[in-house]
């Protein structure tokens, strides 16, 4: 081979070298973009606990230190869903508003969480540590008033979700009865379980979820799900907005579809 061939072919793969190396780094940089926007979410949801991120590291504003990252060593879904690390909650997006079409497999955002976060921020219901933060709200008040389903229900106060829920619970009860029936008898808020499927800490068990009447929900774990899940849901749009305009999420997202629950969980729904 000539001399001068010999010099063009090593100036390309110098030149190819340079810009998979330019690539890589510029992924890098997109992804540490990203973690820094999802923690800036996350901090900007809690202000009165987070004090902010390095991200790397998230600050409490108590003086704790959490890792964000060091979640699953698997990129596998069933691994994520039992040890997911704070940044991991955030590698599905959650698609506020109307859905346009059914979920994608194993599309379940908001169901990543990180058990050491949520028990940090709420407690640890198998040690008590829930109860006392719990505090009585009335459900759709003016349309169950003292009917066999009026009832008061239990919610945290942490993070104003009471406040928040009673804001939602004032909007549910101002729809036309056609469309709010879906919220009344609920199935319940606090309860100190674990979700079926993974085992995990339950939502419920932080006092930060409330399931609605289950004639108009739709579970995927309540069917036959050995091979694909066939997407169902019945809960009306106007209620899952309302829901989602006080920072709740609607597990009629999930691919692994639970439509009468929803949990507050602000930082997926912080626009970025």
């Amino acid at each position: 081979m000539p001399s001068g061939a010999g010099n063009r072919t090593a100036t390309q793969v110098c030149a190819v070298a340079g810009l998979l190396l330019l690539a890589g780094t510029t992924l890098l940089l997109a992804q540490d973009d990203q973690v820094r926007s999802a923690l800036d979410s996350l901090v900007a949801a809690y202000p009165s606990a987070l004090a902010g991120h390095d991200g790397k590291v998230l600050r409490w504003r108590d003086g704790t230190v959490m890792p964000v990252s060091g979640g699953a060593d698997s990129e596998r879904f069933p691994e994520l869903l039992r040890h997911a690390s704070i940044v991991d909650q955030f590698r599905i997006p959650y698609p506020r508003g109307p859905l346009e079409k059914a979920p994608a497999v194993d599309a379940d955002p908001g169901r990543f969480r990180n058990a050491a976060f949520f028990t940090k921020m709420y407690g640890d219901c198998q040690k008590g540590e829930v109860s006392p933060r719990l505090v009585a709200l009335a459900w759709l008040p003016k349309t169950l008033g003292k009917s066999r389903w009026g009832t008061s229900i239990r919610i945290t106060f942490v993070n104003d979700v009471d406040e928040h829920l009673r804001a939602v619970s004032a909007e549910i009860d101002a729809l036309p009865e056609k469309i709010k029936r879906a919220a009344y008898p609920i199935a319940g808020t606090y309860n100190c379980r674990s979700v079926a499927d993974t085992g995990q800490p339950s939502p419920h068990g932080y006092g930060i979820a409330i399931d609605l009447n289950t004639a108009f929900a739709d579970y995927w774990y309540w069917r036959p799900h050995g091979g694909p899940i066939l997407y169902r849901n019945r809960m009306p749009e106007e209620i899952v907005a309302i829901f989602e305009k006080h920072g709740f999420i609607w597990g009629g997202k999930w691919y692994h579809f639970d439509t009468m629950h929803f949990e507050y969980r602000p930082e997926l729904l912080v626009a970025r």
